[in-house]
């Protein structure tokens, strides 16, 4: 299971803000053995590049536990929505 209280809300962007671009980037990545984010990749835009960045760039930031198999830490995948609203 991911948690993602580790991670540090990304800054909206500021052309999306001032468009009143809104919208959810679902992302797939590979949490290294280490935890951090080892590689990532847009699985379903949000329909906007700059929000869709801005949520990869927020990912990188990320520290999780990593899966472990008999107490080895182990690469895993996991997927993450991030929505991005302007009334939050």
């Amino acid at each position: 299971m991911i948690d993602a209280a580790n991670c540090a809300k990304p800054s909206y962007p500021a052309g999306a803000l001032r468009n009143g671009d809104e919208g959810t980037v679902t992302l797939a990545f590979l949490i290294g053995k280490d935890g951090h984010v080892a590689s990532a990749k847009i699985e379903r835009t949000s329909g906007f590049r700059d929000l869709d960045r801005a949520a990869l760039q927020g990912l990188s930031l990320c520290a999780f536990k990593p899966g472990t198999i008999d107490g080895v830490a182990q690469e895993s995948w996991a997927r993450m929505q991030y929505a991005w609203r302007l009334d939050e």
